[in-house]
């Protein structure tokens, strides 16, 4: 026998409330809650409070000043100087020739200096021109090439040669420096020479410190000195390499040349032939800041020490109060009002 269905309507199970998106409350404004410790101003929390502040500014001067290099005295840079050709030479060869055992020549663009010399008077051909690899206006290279006219039916071998360059050189940025040079290149040999290759790089020799553009502009001798300022001697004699270099004896900045070996080919010929090439590279010179760029980098020293000190202390001084090592009123942040 069947059952009969029954007609009641059945119940659903009830359904959760849907969640509004929207928040039913939002922070407008927050402050911190700070709890102040007082404590009299003749006591000992007020005395180590003092303490505290005074090392907060005196231990990131003193460790600043132990680990060295807080007063910078020197300070290292690179500099490339403009070079320039002053069109002054001075030449002195040495060989030999049939009639004599020792002969000596000379050649410089002075007249004054060719009157003087005389006999040893040799007329010699000079050609110079600048190289510039980064067009910046600053020649990288000075090229020179020297030939000296030679007699070999008369027996005329070279052994012997220096040259004697001015140049002027001018140190621009950094610091300001002008300079009046002589450059020497010298080379030698026991077989007579047919070619004489010489490479040199320019270097700049200081007794003192380069001075910041803000102390001045120095000079780099007491007095102006030129390399052909004086082509004849006191005594009337023609000038000498060795008499033009020592007359930069006295000067604070000198520019040299710092040579490398020299590539002598040795052989008879009717002239000889000389390739100098003076580089001129970028150079690690070190000069003396003003008083302002002193202070300056002594106070990012002292600021890159005092935040790591100052928050270590703080930290320090603020858990000294709150274990109750140092006694001290505690108030609380909210007051209790009366109505």
């Amino acid at each position: 026998m069947c059952e009969k269905e029954s007609l009641s309507p059945r119940k659903e199970a009830p359904t959760a409330p849907r969640s509004t998106s929207w928040p039913r409350a939002m922070r407008l404004y927050s402050r911190p809650l700070s709890v102040e410790y007082h404590a009299n101003l003749l006591s000992c929390s007020s005395l180590l409070s003092l303490v505290y502040v005074a090392a907060c500014i005196i231990l990131p001067y003193l460790v600043t000043y132990g680990l060295g290099g807080m007063w910078i005295r020197e300070q290292p840079f690179r500099s490339q100087p403009r070079t320039i050709f002053r069109y002054e030479a001075v030449v002195e060869a040495y060989g030999v020739s049939s009639s004599t055992a020792i002969a000596s020549w000379g050649w410089s663009t002075s007249s004054t200096l060719n009157d003087r010399l005389g006999m040893s008077l040799r007329p010699m051909l000079l050609s110079h021109w600048e190289e510039d690899d980064e067009r910046d206006g600053k020649a990288d290279r000075l090229q020179f090439v020297l030939r000296v006219p030679l007699d070999p039916d008369a027996g005329e071998r070279l052994l012997s040669i220096s040259v004697v360059l001015g140049v002027k050189v001018a140190f621009e940025g950094e610091f300001d420096l002008l300079l009046d040079s002589a450059l020497l290149m010298t080379a030698s040999s026991a077989l007579p020479g047919r070619v004489w290759n010489q490479t040199a790089d320019l270097v700049l020799v200081s007794k003192d410190s380069q001075r910041s553009r803000a102390l001045g502009r120095r000079n780099a001798c007491p007095s102006p000195v030129e390399p052909l300022q004086e082509p004849v001697l006191p005594s009337g004699a023609p000038a000498t390499p060795a008499s033009i270099l020592g007359a930069y004896a006295a000067c604070n900045d000198t520019a040299v040349l710092v040579p490398q070996p020299a590539l002598w080919t040795p052989g008879v010929s009717d002239s000889f032939e000389a390739t100098l090439t003076v580089r001129i590279p970028p150079l690690l010179l070190s000069r003396r800041p003003g008083v302002a760029e002193t202070l300056k980098l002594a106070f990012v020293q002292y600021v890159a020490l005092f935040i790591p000190i100052a928050v270590l202390l703080t930290c320090l001084h603020g858990a000294l109060f709150t274990t109750g090592v140092l006694a001290a009123r505690v108030h609380h942040p909210i007051k209790q009002h009366r109505w």
